[in-house]
């Protein structure tokens, strides 16, 4: 199921993960979540740094913890 988020960066995972930690919301309400990104993705997050806003669309892998993959 694809679901909007957008929000701020608050942390990285390790690099073999591509995990990102995000606050801010999804589908309009309020959340903390991880966003799965491709290497290319993850690394362009890297530059930008915690703190970075983030938007997109992504599809929905987990609800507990709540977990997205960006295509």
């Amino acid at each position: 199921m694809k679901a909007r988020f957008e929000g701020v960066i608050v942390s990285f995972d390790a690099p073999d993960t591509r995990r990102i930690h995000v606050y801010g919301s999804v589908d309009g309400e309020p959340a903390e979540f991880i966003l799965l990104v491709s290497e290319e993705k993850y690394n362009e997050l890297m530059r930008l740094g915690i703190g970075q806003r983030i938007e997109g669309e992504a599809t929905k892998v987990s609800d507990s913890p709540l977990v997205l993959k960006m295509d």
